[in-house]
């Protein structure tokens, strides 16, 4: 019964092509664990974690328009039994991008379970589940894009010539997510 369950899991998993989405990313994407994989909830070499990042991209190129990410995260081990734990955390984090200040600010809580799976008090294999629910705003300005039928045919730009109209340019969503892990502890 477990065995055709967890097969199911994965099989559904494996299926769900049509979730599609973009995250932010940072250089050193390790280092966010958080934001990496939920499984990565409270596995660590301590109880409690608390990581902040923040990445300014194509400032050289961009100026003032450059891509700004930041991310703060905490997360704690709660020990279950002698050799399993639950983890659990928050992470909150925004991006702007470009002239039209394209904005994403998200919030979310996450949790994992850490289960022994075997070896000894030297090395021990762990396989970690997770998942974390949480909710994302964005937004941008319509008033700062530039369309092709706003260019007046000399080579030059018409803020005062009609643009497009922007639907919306403000809104909200849910966003879940899971992970798996294998640990070698």
């Amino acid at each position: 019964m477990k065995k055709n369950l967890l097969l199911a899991t994965l099989a559904l998993m494996l299926s769900v092509n049509w979730l599609i989405s973009q995250d932010i990313h940072f250089s050193q994407f390790y280092m966010s664990p958080l934001n990496l994989n939920p499984a990565l909830t409270g596995v660590m070499n301590c109880n409690d974690r608390f990581v902040a990042n923040y990445r300014n991209q194509w400032a050289s190129i961009l100026k003032s328009n450059a891509f700004n990410t930041y991310s703060a995260s905490y997360d704690r081990k709660i020990p279950v039994g002698q050799y399993d734990y639950f983890g659990i955390g928050g992470t909150l984090w925004g991006d702007v991008a470009g002239e039209a200040d394209f904005q994403t600010l998200q919030a979310r809580i996450s949790g994992s379970y850490s289960r022994r799976m075997g070896g000894d008090r030297d090395m021990a294999h762990y396989l970690v589940i997770g998942a974390d629910a949480g909710i994302s705003q964005r937004s941008i300005d319509g008033t700062k894009l530039r369309f092709g039928s706003q260019h007046d045919g000399k080579g030059g730009f018409d803020s005062s010539l009609p643009g497009e109209n922007v639907a919306r340019e403000n809104f909200t969503f849910a966003d879940v997510s899971a992970g798996i892990f294998g640990l070698l502890y």
